[in-house]
This record gives C-alpha cells, structure tokens and sequence, in this order.
C-alpha cells in the first residue's frame, strides 16, 4: 500500500470550549483574555470549527491559574493550583494501581466532603472508580465529573504503561451535547443517566505495578493539562493504531477494513472487536479524518469547495457536500460563510 507522510492532527469539539469557556465566565473570568491566552477566535466558535488539543488545554489551565482551582469552581471546596502536583509525586512511590487510587481517595478526603473518590467491587471480577459529588447542584454543567473521570483514566493508564482498559464508563447525568465525542474521551461504550459517576475495569488491574519514575512523571507535568486532551499513545489502542494507518493511506476513500486489518498483522475479525471494545467503528475513525482534513482545505484562502473535495479524494463535490454536512451540521459553503460573517 502507498503511504503519505502527512498526519493530520486530532481535533476537540468546540462544545468543550463553549462549556469551559462559560464556566470561566461565571467565575468572574475574562472571556476575551481567555479566548486570547487559548489563541481561539469567536469566529472559531461561531463556526463551530474543531481546536487543537493545546488550545482547550490552555484555556482549563488559565481558568485553573486564575481562579486558583483545580476542580474549576465546580465545588464548594476548592482545590488550590499545584494540589495534583504535589498528589503525583506522592502516587509515583506506590507499589501498584490498588495504592494509586487508595492514596487518592485519602487525599480527596482531605479537601473537603463534597467529592467522593472510592473503589467498588461490581462482582464478575470487575471493579468500579466510582467519583460522586454530594451537592451535584454546584456543577450544574457536570464539567468537573467528566474531567475527573479523563483525568483518572488518563494518568492511572500512563502510571501503568498502557491504556487501562475499560468495560464501561458510567455518568449520573443524561447524555452531554457532545456525547459524540465520547469515545475518543474514553476507550469503551458510555452509559448516561447512572447510578454513579464511575468507570467499570478489570480487578487485576489493580494489582499492576507502578511502571515510571519520578523523573518521568516531571516531564509528564509539565504538559498537564494537555497530556490529558490528547489521546494515550500506548501500543495497544487499536483506535491510534488505526488511525495512523488510515492517515497514511494513499486513498482513504477506498480503504476497507481488510486492508488495515492486513497492515497491522490481524485479522478483520479482532480488529473489528478491538475497536468495539474501545467504543468506535471503523468507520467512524474513517470519517473524523476525512472531517478533519475538509475543515483544514476550507479555511485555505482561495480555495473552491471543488478544490478542497479534490484534496479529500472525492471526485463528485456534491458527494464531498453531503458528507459534511452530515459530519458539521453544515454545508462547506455555509460553514465557510459564517467564518468569513465572523
């Protein structure tokens, strides 16, 4: 198979910037200097155009910075910036996953009793990260839940070595208007309106060493937060796996499910369940790269709707038309129109 050489980086919905945007807002935060210090644009918003991963993740550390919070002024307690440091240098020295989320649970304490972080046996072997809150009314928007939820799955997975896998994850809240986007949050199929906010995991993943060291996780903090936007590259994510295959492909159009099965030693079959276990189908994967390469050709100046249906490898533009539409809600013309408008 012929190989390109250009990737196309992975993208963050604009709801997530809307949401923390809002919250900083209500903070009493500056929302152009906010906007500004994110390098993201109002007409970015109003267009609905997909930001990069270091711009949400500079935007939730401004707001952190700023309101001296780390749990985002989502609880009646706060958590001054630099708590998660200190946290990390301590889980570093744990045996094993067991005493990571131990030693948490104790440190939440210490911060208050709105927050509750516990480990619960869900029989069949599995286990439950339950994070609940005791007045779930100070995080209307459920931002922090779902951070935290990111956060926990994120850094336990780098402390470990590789992406924990999870069965499920769990919210007590109905389904965001980013649901979508959930299965590049979490590798699993998400379950809304719960009785908890949790995630559901093999137990013997608990009894799995600490694999890094102190000098590792001093480079890993100094890209929090956006570490934790960016999704884990660990070899056993087959979403990664394939997705960097599928950005190498000469014609994505035509590339099936087989072919990339074939390139990474598999067969259709596992990779197909690989996947499902990760909460993505192969064509979805398929359709936010061609997504995110038809925003990348439409912001280029001078550029036909034609061209840019060329550059994404479509050779009929009302085909390449009807395709964005159904991935922005948008034709190409309108969603250019409103970036030009703004």
């Amino acid at each position: 198979m012929i190989r390109l050489k250009t990737p196309i980086n992975h993208s963050v919905s604009c709801d997530f910037v809307r949401a923390h945007l809002e919250n900083g807002v209500r903070l009493g935060l500056n929302r152009k200097q906010l906007l500004k210090q994110a390098q993201i644009t109002e007409a970015q918003l109003a267009g609905g155009e997909r930001v990069l991963p270091k711009q949400l993740a500079m935007l939730v550390l401004n707001i952190m910075i700023t309101a001296d919070d780390e749990f985002l002024g989502c609880s009646l307690n706060t958590c001054k910036f630099g708590m998660f440091t200190l946290l990390s240098e301590k889980l570093i020295h744990c045996e094993n996953l067991q005493a990571v989320f131990e030693e948490t649970h104790r440190f939440y304490q210490l911060t208050g009793h709105d927050l509750s972080f516990e480990l619960h046996d869900t029989g069949n072997n599995h286990t439950a990260l339950r994070i609940n809150r005791v007045r779930p009314q100070q995080d209307s928007s459920n931002l922090l839940i779902e951070f935290l939820l990111l956060i926990w799955h994120r850094f336990s997975s780098w402390l470990y070595g590789e992406v924990i896998p999870l069965k499920e994850v769990r919210t007590t809240y109905s389904a965001p208007i980013h649901a979508s986007e959930y299965h590049l949050l979490f590798p699993c199929p998400s379950k809304f309106n719960a009785p908890h906010n949790e995630l559901i995991f093999s137990t013997e993943i608990l009894k799995q060493p600490i694999h890094r060291n102190a000098v590792q996780l001093q480079e890993y903090l100094k890209q929090v937060p956006s570490v934790w936007f960016k999704k884990p590259r660990f070899a056993d994510d087959y979403t990664e796996r394939v997705t960097r295959q599928l950005q190498q492909a000469a014609n994505i159009q035509d590339t099936t499910i087989i072919d990339t099965a074939e390139e990474l030693l598999t067969t259709p079959r596992t990779l197909r369940r690989k996947l499902t276990t990760e909460g993505i189908r192969f064509q979805e994967i398929k359709d936010q790269i061609r997504r995110d390469r038809a925003i990348y050709w439409l912001k280029q100046p001078n550029m036909s709707i034609t061209e840019a249906a060329n550059h994404c490898q479509y050779t009929e533009t009302a085909a390449f038309i009807r395709a964005f539409k159904g991935w922005t809600g948008l034709t190409p013309g309108a969603y250019r129109k409103q970036l030009l408008q703004n």
